[in-house]
């Protein structure tokens, strides 16, 4: 099985919707654990516990399951835009996973997962024929947009407001589109997901 687990549900079922598309064999096998996950901010000590309370969960979920644990993705949202404090920080987290579980991804969207969303015009319109993204945020670094989830909610139109969750209706409609594989636009934490979806894909799930 494949362990999810995050900030929020919305946030969970964003990543469970790329995880199926990007990796088909994982459908019907992912399970969530429900708690949410607070890692970036924490202190050395704090970290170390929270991850291993998060191992702890996972283990009694796997037996409760009566199954195996091919890949754990963990998400979180950086909050800030790319940096280079970025990779510094996502970092240190997955040593902490790393040390905890041999087969750990943690997921950290720049800003947040609004930014992924900026990466598909078209399945915003798709959603709601009334929103448009402007042409000057299409095509870009959509991390390092400052606070995207304003940007969608005051600059794609006034057909109605975007809600943050909206946000798994807008990712699955870029499944649909086919366009998860045809981003317009760049982000860091979006290849970093899509390289690590492509290792457990790969690596790990045919031998669970």
């Amino acid at each position: 099985m494949v362990v999810v687990a995050g900030e929020d549900s919305t946030d969970r079922k964003c990543l469970r919707i790329l995880l199926e598309a990007f990796c088909p064999s994982m459908a019907g096998r992912i399970v969530e654990i429900n708690d949410a996950v607070r890692l970036r901010q924490a202190g050395d000590a704090a970290l170390a516990a929270r991850v291993d309370s998060l191992a702890n969960k996972v283990r009694a979920r796997a037996a409760r399951e009566d199954a195996e644990v091919a890949c754990v993705f963990v998400h979180e949202d950086f909050d800030a835009c790319d940096s280079d404090h970025f990779p510094i920080v996502r970092d240190r987290v997955q040593r902490a996973l790393d040390q905890r579980f041999g087969n750990a991804h943690y997921t950290l969207a720049v800003w947040e997962i609004e930014a992924w969303l900026l990466l598909f015009p078209g399945a915003l319109h798709s959603l709601v024929s009334g929103w448009k993204v402007p042409k000057q945020l299409q095509g870009k670094d959509t991390g390092r947009l400052n606070d995207p989830k304003r940007v969608l909610k005051t600059q794609l139109g006034k057909a109605r407001a975007y809600r943050e969750t909206d946000a798994p209706d807008v990712i699955e409609k870029a499944v649909d589109l086919g366009a998860h594989t045809a981003p317009l636009g760049t982000n860091r934490s979006w290849d970093l997901l899509r390289g690590d979806v492509q290792t457990c894909c790969a690596q790990h799930l045919g031998s669970r």
